[in-house]
């Protein structure tokens, strides 16, 4: 018995969790192949200024590379807490259909 007033497909949540995770798995993916470029960078002088400028652009990197994978780290948590949710509204519908049913 599918209710018209249903605010919550199942089949949809589950649906997005699993394109979410997917995206989390490409976006871990990428980062993990960027890693040594964005934080490889060779000063482009001999001098001290370049020397800085290049620390600073690694550090830059490394910042952004922790960012990136807590954001990943995230986004996968996000896609299995709708996965879960998805679960929790199918369970429960079928309870209140059994509930109706009595």
């Amino acid at each position: 018995m599918t209710n018209p007033l249903m605010l919550i497909n199942a089949p949809v949540v589950a649906g997005s969790a699993a394109v979410e995770d997917a995206g989390a798995a490409t976006m871990g993916g990428t980062m993990a192949g960027a890693a040594g470029p964005v934080t490889a960078v060779l000063p482009p002088g001999a001098e001290d200024a370049s020397a800085a400028a290049a620390a600073a652009f690694i550090a830059r990197g490394a910042e952004t590379e922790a960012m990136l994978t807590q954001l990943t780290t995230v986004r996968a948590l996000f896609a299995q807490t709708m996965a879960s949710s998805a679960a929790g509204y199918t369970a429960v519908d079928a309870i209140n259909e059994a509930t109706l049913a009595i």
